[in-house]
């Protein structure tokens, strides 16, 4: 992450955080960090320190450092005891692949809008994952739709479906890459009246409703293998 905008872009879509509500927090536009160039007007600094107490700013500003400050660190960074042993072990009878975790997001909402655009994409670093497999994906979960099972700041372990017209596997989760260039993650459900042509969207937060989509809206499906909860490794 060179420049400014990453690191921001990133520590928003670590926390969960879109950038309607960091635009009004801050007192600005949606925009204004799409619009955003190689640095950051110092009123601007100044309201992020404020709304953001957990930001690290020298590490926002320089790329040196860690993203949160230290009383903060544990909250995005840590596991938990039970998963580092899990991981231990799986590490010792070879059953730990790295894979990249991509510079990009999966929303839960079907009418929510990604953090991250597609044209932003790289591989920030790479990352351990039990019984995972050569072209597998990390990516980043935001928004609220798939609480509490899959929360914002989550990490997905993805692997692509290559046949999903033929066989989509109903009941399991899966990151849709949709024709407009959005993702969204959804348990997808089958369509009674018209399998052949809809899917049914299903979110576990029990305040969004499920919603039919068209198998024409989707350009790739990605089965959603593994969620990594704690905020990070």
């Amino acid at each position: 992450m060179d420049t400014v905008k990453e690191r921001l872009s990133f520590y928003l879509l670590q926390k969960g955080i879109n950038k309607s509500e960091f635009g009004r927090r801050i007192g600005v536009s949606s925009a204004f960090i799409t619009s955003m160039r190689k640095s950051i007007q110092p009123d601007k600094i100044a309201a992020i320190k404020q709304n953001f107490p957990d930001l690290n700013t020298d590490w926002l500003l320089t790329g040196e450092g860690d993203m949160l400050k230290p009383n903060s660190q544990n909250e995005v960074e840590d596991l938990t005891a039970d998963e580092r042993a899990e991981l231990k072990m799986a590490m010792a009878e070879g059953r730990v692949t790295y894979i990249p975790l991509i510079h990009i997001d999966s929303v839960g909402g079907m009418n929510s809008e990604n953090l991250l655009t597609a044209g932003e994409q790289y591989a920030e670093r790479m990352i351990p994952f039990i019984n995972a497999r050569e072209n597998d994906w990390a990516i980043l979960q935001s928004g609220t739709s798939m609480v509490p099972t899959i929360p914002p700041g989550s990490i997905l372990h993805i692997r692509k479906v290559h046949n999903w017209q033929e066989y989509f596997g109903y009941g399991g989760d899966f990151v849709l890459w949709l024709t407009d260039d959005r993702r969204i993650t959804k348990q997808v459900l089958k369509y009674v009246p018209d399998p052949q042509h809809y899917i049914v969207c299903h979110s576990y937060n029990p305040e969004v409703e499920d919603e039919e989509l068209p198998k024409s809206m989707i350009r790739e499906v990605w089965k959603v293998v593994n969620v990594l909860i704690s905020k990070g490794w």
